[in-house]
């Protein structure tokens, strides 16, 4: 669904994923309709709808729905100065918590009607395709390929909580081969999580210290657990934000390109999404795209930016 509003002499543009998270596609009509006129409907290609409207003058666009429709606006956008709004009204909404944008709908609505601040982010690039918060291999990528969409809908995030249960029971660690910046590394992982955002999901848990969208950078996260044990101390690491005191946790930054193998091919999930199966190569777009944040979170990123620019 687009909707398009006409503000005086600036227009916004709406794409809208109405089967995204819980929330039901007549509460977010409603919401839009109450900051947005006009509006048309219908099943379409994301990114090529929006290529082809950014021709025609548009103040902003908007991406109302999940962590797998945000990227699909966004890849129309990159390297363009036109900013992204975002109405998270997805299931886990990583990215919009990790850019602090508020996940209560009207609250997100106003946001865009406020003087605007952003930030530009980076992004991830497979093949022709930009990706934004996470991109997974292992245990949780087996999570998002047997939570379907009828179970997200219906439970939630509980219904990734449970599959990750299940797919922990068992789980054998495999050889994973990785080449970060050119520089190859053999290693053994339950998890590798190439990340744009430290967000975990279950605020304020982060998968890493000093993980942000906005460095020019992507952060890897190595996880080698193979035990109820070890994910309990990688768990009790996590709470007290002493991540890199695990000896389950591996830390590796890329500034160029990663890619990643494995013997037993492995799905690969990108933004909650499967996108294929290993191997994968991963290209670093630094400040890609222009997204719309609070003043606070525009100012945070620019802060810890800065303070780790500083760090010895």
């Amino acid at each position: 669904m687009t909707i398009e509003r006409q503000e005086q002499t600036h227009r916004v543009f709406v794409v809208l994923n109405p089967m995204a998270g819980c929330t039901a596609a007549s509460d977010i009509r409603t919401a839009l309709q109450q900051h947005f006129a006009e509006q048309t409907t219908g099943e379409e290609d994301v990114t090529a709808v929006v290529r082809s409207a950014l021709a025609r003058n548009f103040r902003f666009f908007v991406a109302a729905g999940g962590d797998g429709t945000v990227p699909e606006v966004a890849e129309a956008l990159v390297h363009t100065t036109v900013s992204l709004g975002i109405l998270p009204i997805g299931t886990s909404n990583v990215l919009a918590r990790e850019l602090e944008i508020p996940i209560n709908l009207d609250e997100a609505c106003a946001l865009l009607s406020e003087p605007l601040s952003t930030i530009d982010i980076d992004a991830m690039q497979v093949g022709e395709k930009c990706f934004m918060p996470h991109i997974g291999l292992g245990v949780a990528s087996l999570v998002i390929r047997e939570t379907d969409r009828a179970s997200k809908r219906r439970f939630g995030r509980l219904a990734y909580i449970w599959n990750t249960l299940r797919q922990l029971v068992g789980f054998e660690p495999q050889r994973f081969m990785l080449v970060v910046d050119g520089k190859r590394l053999r290693m053994r992982a339950a998890q590798v999580l190439i990340a744009n955002g430290g967000v975990l999901g279950i605020a304020p848990l982060r998968w890493g210290p000093n993980i942000h969208p906005n460095d020019g950078r992507i952060d890897v996260c190595v996880v080698n657990a193979r035990t109820i044990l070890d994910y309990l101390s990688i768990a009790w690491h996590t709470v007290l934000r002493q991540h890199r005191r695990s000896r389950r946790l591996r830390y590796l930054s890329a500034q160029q390109s990663i890619s990643v193998n494995v013997k037993r091919p492995l799905p690969i999930q990108a933004d909650e999404e499967i996108i294929g199966h290993t191997p994968v190569q991963v290209r670093v777009v630094p400040h890609a795209v222009r997204v719309i944040v609070p003043p606070t979170g525009a100012t945070t990123y620019e802060q810890s930016t800065q303070l780790e620019n500083v760090e010895p």
